[in-house]
């Protein structure tokens, strides 16, 4: 197996060069003159591969510009990691679509961690029913029991989360959040990101009795889940976070907010959502004061990722 990367910019997935005999970085720009040059570049690399997994949109969008010989002869799989309806959106999005449905068009396999996000696929004509399936992301379950949530009323709420810093992740509202709650809260936010510095300048701002932490990166966030009472997701638009399911395997639920995903997601597990600053502020004092609540989330959060399946269509698609 070889790892092709297109573009430059790529943090933290020394695990998955890992898995590969081989890996190549193309380091081209996400950029439309960075897509042509992927595009040069990757025709000459296919040429003997009978099969292609191809991981991201930026990806389909590259197999968009390939001659269609190219993959005519291989077996081909494409996963999709954000709503079709968010990729989108704008100008750029709808001319991107066009080149996007042309790069996965010979696929046998299409897939996406979300009912909601396979069904809009089939709708805006990028899959069919017949390719197109629901496949949740795996996740590395630790042998360590979880540790089970603290007791009584507590004098402070722990959170925790762990991304990309970027403006997608809505770090930016934190002291506009925080601003409204009387029960201390200590959040560490653990990754990197574009939005690094600013979300370093914003958090400046929050005053005692909260402490916000801004933390490199981690691959142990297991440890940090189970200091947690929940993990924090203030998002703007996500599909299926891997984060949710990582902190369901350690009994924690998510503070997040109001958007479509996350009620998709709270059928399955414990999710507490929030609207706005006042929203945010209920849901903290709920699991500050209920004991209860934190319990019966731990035991549902376990319980959610146990039903979780352990075949991956795709190995199996690519291995016929």
């Amino acid at each position: 197996m070889t790892i092709v990367i297109l573009f430059s910019g790529n943090r933290n997935h020394a695990s998955a060069k890992n898995l590969a005999s081989s890996t190549i970085e193309l380091g081209c720009r996400r950029n439309p003159w960075g897509v042509f040059q992927a595009r040069r570049k990757l025709s000459q690399i296919l040429g003997d591969a009978t099969s292609v997994y191809s991981l991201m949109r930026a990806s389909h969008l590259v197999l968009g510009l390939l001659p269609k010989r190219i993959l005519s002869d291989k077996r081909l799989a494409a996963s999709f990691h954000q709503l079709p309806s968010q990729d989108s959106s704008g100008i750029q999005g709808k001319i991107e679509d066009v080149l996007v449905k042309r790069g996965v068009k010979s696929a046998g396999l299409i897939t996406a961690p979300s009912a909601r996000a396979v069904a809009e696929l089939i709708e805006r004509g990028f899959g069919t029913e017949a390719n197109t399936r629901v496949e949740h992301n795996m996740i590395a379950t630790s042998d360590k029991p979880a540790v089970p949530p603290r007791e009584g009323t507590l004098e402070r709420l722990n959170l925790v989360f762990a991304g990309r810093l970027s403006q997608q992740k809505g770090l930016d509202r934190i002291p506009e959040l925080l601003a409204g709650v009387s029960t201390p809260v200590h959040l560490l936010c653990l990754g990197d990101g574009e939005q690094r510095s600013e979300i370093e300048r914003s958090i400046a701002d929050v005053r005692s009795p909260h402490r916000v932490e801004l933390l490199p990166h981690t691959s142990d966030v297991e440890s940090f889940f189970d200091w947690s009472d929940a993990v924090f997701l203030p998002s703007r638009w996500e599909l299926n976070p891997l984060v949710i399911w990582e902190a369901r395997a350690r009994g924690r639920g998510a503070i997040a907010s109001d958007i479509d995903v996350f009620e998709d997601l709270a059928s399955s597990g414990p999710v507490w959502m929030f609207r706005d600053r006042s929203t945010f502020s209920s849901v903290v004092e709920r699991l500050a004061h209920d004991e209860s609540e934190r319990r019966r989330a731990f035991i549902s959060a376990i319980e959610s990722v146990e039903q979780l399946s352990t075949r991956s269509s795709i190995v199996e698609y690519l291995e016929v």
